[in-house]
């Protein structure tokens, strides 16, 4: 970044110099005591040496413009490159938390179904014993029916 300020600093300063020597040329063939001829001669090579300036100044220019581009266009590459190597970066990691939370939500269903199936079955197995003591308890509850039953009958015959 400093390199650039530098190289902007001595362009400003080439573009001045050469406008600086043109304005003085200009002046000096002006107020110069000299025939027309001599003048004539003074203007065209001094018109000479300020063409070959000024091609001077277009070639460091424009060698100067190319530097600049090319240096750009290696850092827009350069972060492309960088922006590529990012984006797979991402990707790689959005594929790795894919698989993560399928499987984690596969584990998750197995367990679900495993909860599911377990109280089903005690479920089940409820039902099946509930049964069984019901017919118990019906049992137990006719025996005892009977048997009270028998006990009236043997109290109304002492009654009797």
């Amino acid at each position: 970044m400093e390199n650039e300020d530098h190289k902007g600093q001595a362009g400003a300063f080439l573009k001045g110099l050469f406008l600086g020597g043109i304005v003085g040329s200009v002046l000096a063939l002006l107020y110069a005591p000299k025939s027309g001829r001599e003048l004539r001669d003074d203007i065209k090579k001094k018109s000479s040496e300020l063409k070959h300036d000024a091609d001077i100044l277009y070639s460091e220019t424009k060698e100067r413009a190319t530097d600049l581009m090319e240096d750009g266009l290696k850092k827009v590459e350069e972060l492309k490159k960088e922006a590529e190597q990012k984006l797979e970066e991402a990707k790689i990691k959005a594929s790795e938390l894919i698989e993560k939370t399928k499987k984690w939500t596969e584990e998750m269903k197995e367990k679900a179904d495993e909860k599911i199936d377990s109280t089903i079955e005690v479920v089940e197995e409820g039902k099946t014993s509930l049964k069984e003591k019901k017919g118990k308890i019906k049992q137990a509850l006719d025996a005892s029916k009977q048997k009270y039953q028998e006990e009236m009958d043997k109290v109304k015959s002492k009654k009797v």
